[in-house]
């Protein structure tokens, strides 16, 4: 038996690699360009940026500048802003305000090396604050950490990654060749588990900034079921802006969860009893976002991304039945789910006067938890997103050296007087049950904003 299960193993690596080989050649073949390459339009309208403003006509309403400080220095993007490969969303939302911290957060040294080229403000604002003192110095910090090779990705670290994604799918397959119901159910929570790692892979090589991560950038169609273009453009405003109302779609769960007191307006009678409910519609987040990729990928005509998605259902329902398939998509929902939301729900919620208060760093302290595992297996299962901090601040960073930088984040906090906040797995779960449990019961505020975004991402 143990040898037919490596058997099993070994041919799931291999379709999977394969897989993923063929999707690199197919890339390749159709002559797709990397996510850092500028597609020739948006360098065009760089150019166009950059060039002398015609002078308008007498009596012509002056236009409002798009005004955005990095490192100290204000860029007028107004024009430029339509060049940005991730969407005018992420300009608009740092109008007046400094973006040095997302710059460096998200971006390549290929990218952040074009600051240079940025059209400089002529009359920039004067009535915006400078950064704080933490802000300096998370600054320092990093570039002392870029110094020292953190975010040098290792070989070992990515093929260690790897491993327990395919050994939970091969479990699934060699469980669902036995006719019993606990192997039925086995091999349901295997995929689940397999699917939820493969969900952090596809995350790590969306936000990686090396050559691997580029290479393997498609692993999120081709293993995860979800388009990467989706997920980028959803996901990275949560990074930047955690629990801000109105930006961040993480905390977007109302009517089914509350995370802050609703108006009236928009309460809902359900609202006494989501510490109960709770899993209930966590549990469909991994067929809603599934289903949302879809919809997305055939929208916006990215008919590659379409492809491979075809190909991740026709490989999975090759593999497995398709009643384990779902219900393995369902549970995995849970898992996720949870484990994405409890380092976040039950910290600061910025609202009304505490909205877009703090800066980058501040703001991260404020809204994040780190949770801190007591089993090997849970340490696998959530995928890095234990060290949940040091993600945010670090995205691109290669999430094997979080464990590392725990304490040496922490004497830096220490010193700079940042709030540092660390649970246990399960104490971090109740604290949330309990936040739900206390929001349950609070009266609704007139006023109070929904989560409709201000920037659609998506």
């Amino acid at each position: 038996a143990s040898h037919s299960c490596m058997v099993v193993v070994l041919r799931v690596c291999i379709i999977a690699l394969c897989s993923a080989s063929a999707a690199c050649a197919l890339v390749q073949h159709v002559g797709m360009r990397p996510a850092y390459a500028l597609p020739r339009a948006q360098l065009l309208s760089m150019r166009a940026a950059e060039a002398p403003v015609k002078p308008r006509k007498a009596g012509a309403k002056k236009a409002e500048r798009l005004h955005v400080r990095i490192d100290d220095e204000w860029y007028d993007l107004t024009s430029w802003r339509a060049a940005h490969p991730a969407g005018v969303h992420w300009i608009d939302a740092y109008k007046n305000k400094d973006a040095t911290e997302v710059m460096y957060a998200f971006h390549s040294d290929k990218a952040t090396k074009m600051i240079a080229r940025l059209p400089k403000s002529k009359v920039p604002p004067t009535d915006v604050p400078p950064p704080v003192a933490s802000s300096y110095a998370f600054r320092a910090f990093r570039r002392q950490l870029e110094d020292d090779g953190w975010f040098k990705p290792h070989w070992r670290g990515e093929v260690l990654k790897l491993l327990p994604w395919a050994a939970a799918l091969g479990a699934a397959k060699y469980l669902s060749l036995h006719a019993n119901p606990l192997a039925a159910l086995g091999a349901v929570f295997s995929y689940a588990v397999s699917n939820t790692l493969a969900g952090w892979l596809a995350h790590d090589y969306v936000h990686g900034r090396n050559r691997f991560s580029f290479a393997m950038r498609h692993f999120g169609e081709l293993a995860g079921g979800m388009s990467t273009t989706w997920w980028s453009m959803k996901h990275n405003m949560h990074h930047a802006l955690t629990n801000e109302i109105g930006y961040d779609e993480d905390v977007a769960l109302e009517p089914a969860i509350y995370l802050w007191q609703p108006d009236p307006k928009k309460d809902s009678a359900l609202r006494k009893w989501q510490h109960l409910y709770w899993p209930l519609p966590f549990s469909v987040l991994f067929l809603y976002w599934r289903f949302d990729s879809i919809r997305y990928v055939l929208k916006r005509k990215k008919w590659r991304e379409a492809w491979l998605l075809a190909a991740h259902w026709a490989m999975v329902c090759a593999l497995l039945p398709l009643k384990t398939v779902l219900f393995g998509i369902w549970l995995s929902g849970l898992l996720t789910a949870t484990i994405v939301t409890v380092t976040h729900q039950s910290e600061e919620i910025f609202i009304k006067e505490t909205l877009r208060k703090y800066d980058f760093a501040e703001a991260q302290f404020r809204s994040t938890r780190d949770a801190l595992m007591s089993n090997w297996f849970s340490d696998i299962l959530w995928g890095g997103m234990q060290w949940q901090l040091e993600h945010h601040l670090f995205p691109i960073m290669p999430r094997y050296k979080y464990k590392a930088l725990h304490p040496v984040l922490k004497e830096w906090a220490k010193e700079h007087k940042l709030d540092f906040r660390v649970s246990g797995e399960w104490e971090i779960m109740v604290q949330n049950v309990n936040k739900l449990a206390e929001l349950s019961t609070l009266p609704a505020v007139e006023g109070n904003p929904d989560s409709t975004p201000i920037f659609k991402q998506v």
